[in-house]
């Protein structure tokens, strides 16, 4: 989900530049309203989709080694109180201020359903015409049209002001702003809303003054805006003929239409074909795997390992920092070790986070909560290009039950030790494949265990069940190896 709201931010920042750059002081407004529309779509689709790649460096090789990272074991905290500003409180404080958008929004419709109650309305050309009492000026929403009664009917003022809202109506505005309150309702954060917001409206005025100046002269209708000094009525879903850009709108009107340059309209297509390739097109995900990357190379002997950005002490401080003993697991007193693998990516981001050792299931899920939230690495580098690459941590959760009502914990890190388990391998060799099976020391398979033929990257990881299959020369030794346990060598024969 971070990603997709990191990938959205992007390219919506990167679209408004373009349309501040390139756009904004354009008089095409049907071009200006469909490219910020056009901007939200792109925002919203381009995160979500995962298309393939326009071209591939090198084929993958079907070689799954696992790895291990080096590193301690980490004796967790029991202490509940978490740190102020956590991931988890920055999210509910965006869902508070959504949910509180979100309420003034559906206020915002009942105060018109409300105003359209108590006002009188009369139906012309599929259009209703409400005159309401005590109110100033005018606005539309939907094809309803809200003028006030203080406003004779007969004169020009009242026949412009109506031609104007007319045009919000023909012309759909009133569907732009809702999309654009609802989307600042989630993204509120995101500057670029507030912007967009007051730029749609912008448009909106302008475009419908040149739809009015069809059937009125620019002097006639310049002055009746001039002398419609009326405000708006306090009510945001709204368009008004009495907005705040009037000397804006009347400059505007006196200027010129002229169609945007061709040069600026390929640059905009440019900007968004560049944002479509280089978010859209590309086989790797932030979270999770597609089909090609779990065909790809995955390595655990590189030239260069992957690094934790800030070094080994950065990573076990945050994994020190954010991790929790669960409170049931304190209370039911389980203790023991937790291994979590997964797979640092091309890009450095932690991907097919799974846990192979567990001790129950709150600490797995909190062992596992922790590195998907972990910050990128440095990818490690093979030929000096990026590869994926298996790594694996261990999490020792372990209480002091000298207070059993109360069962403490302390952190410590250390250097990674055997912990002297063993485990068992039954395997043969027939028609140039090894295969077998891995146990634990209680003769359950064990999944997860790398198994790498001696002096290559060539080999694979224990299933599920702890079954295994690889192809090699029967002459090579295969070297078996897994978080915590003693490896094991399978000779061949010589």
């Amino acid at each position: 989900m971070s990603n997709f709201l990191i990938e959205l931010s992007a390219v919506h920042l990167a679209l408004m530049l373009g349309y501040w750059i390139f756009l904004r002081k354009e008089r095409q407004y049907a071009t200006m309203r469909f490219y910020l529309i056009g901007a939200i779509v792109l925002s919203l689709i381009i995160p979500i989709l995962k298309l393939p790649r326009l071209w591939r460096a090198e084929e993958p090789i079907d070689v799954v080694p696992s790895g291990v990272i080096a590193a301690h074991p980490i004796v967790t905290s029991p202490v509940d109180p978490m740190s102020f500003w956590t991931y988890d409180l920055l999210v509910w404080a965006s869902i508070i201020v959504s949910v509180f958008l979100l309420l003034k929004f559906f206020n915002s419709v009942r105060r018109l359903m409300v105003l359209r109650r108590k006002s009188r309305y009369a139906k012309s050309n599929g259009i209703y015409i409400h005159s309401v009492r005590n109110m100033k000026g005018s606005f539309s929403f939907f094809n309803w049209i809200f003028i006030g009664e203080e406003i004779d009917k007969g004169t020009p003022a009242y026949e412009v002001m109506l031609a104007h809202e007319q045009a919000h109506t023909t012309l759909g505005h009133t569907y732009d702003i809702i999309f654009l309150e609802l989307f600042r309702v989630c993204f509120w954060w995101l500057p670029t809303t507030w912007l967009l917001n007051k730029e749609i409206k912008k448009i909106h005025e302008y475009q419908a003054d040149a739809y009015v100046l069809k059937a009125y002269s620019v002097d006639e209708y310049s002055s009746i805006l001039i002398s419609a000094t009326l405000k708006l009525n306090g009510l945001s879903l709204v368009s008004s003929f009495h907005d705040g850009l009037i000397l804006k709108r009347l400059t505007a009107m006196k200027q010129q239409t002229k169609n945007v340059s061709s040069w600026k309209l390929g640059a905009l297509a440019a900007l968004c074909a560049s944002l479509f390739i280089g978010f859209a097109c590309t086989e790797e995900q932030k979270n999770g795997t597609t089909d090609g990357q779990s065909k790809e190379e995955i390595f655990t002997i590189v030239e260069k390992t992957p690094e934790f950005k800030g070094g080994v002490d950065a990573f076990y401080n945050y994994m020190r920092k954010e991790i929790r003993y669960p409170k049931d697991a304190r209370q039911k007193g389980l203790e023991g070790r937790v291994d979590v693998q997964f797979v640092i990516g091309k890009d450095g981001s932690l991907t097919d986070i799974q846990v192979v050792n567990g001790i129950g299931e709150s600490c797995d899920i909190e062992a596992a909560r922790v590195l998907k939230n972990a910050p990128s690495f440095t990818p490690g580098m093979q030929n000096g290009k990026p590869v994926r690459v298996r790594m694996a941590v261990p999490i020792l959760f372990k209480l002091d039950k000298s207070d059993a009502t109360n069962p403490k914990g302390i952190v410590v890190i250390e250097k990674l030790q055997p912990i002297n388990a063993k485990f068992t391998v039954s395997a043969n060799y027939n028609n140039g494949e090894w295969s077998g099976s891995v146990s634990d020391e209680e003769g359950e398979g064990l999944p997860g265990v790398n198994i790498i033929v001696e002096g290559t990257t060539t080999g694979t990881v224990s299933n599920l069940d702890g079954t295994f299959a690889l192809k090699a020369d029967k002459s090579k030794d295969l070297v078996l190896s897994f978080v915590g346990y003693d490896g094991v060598k399978l000779a061949g024969n010589k």
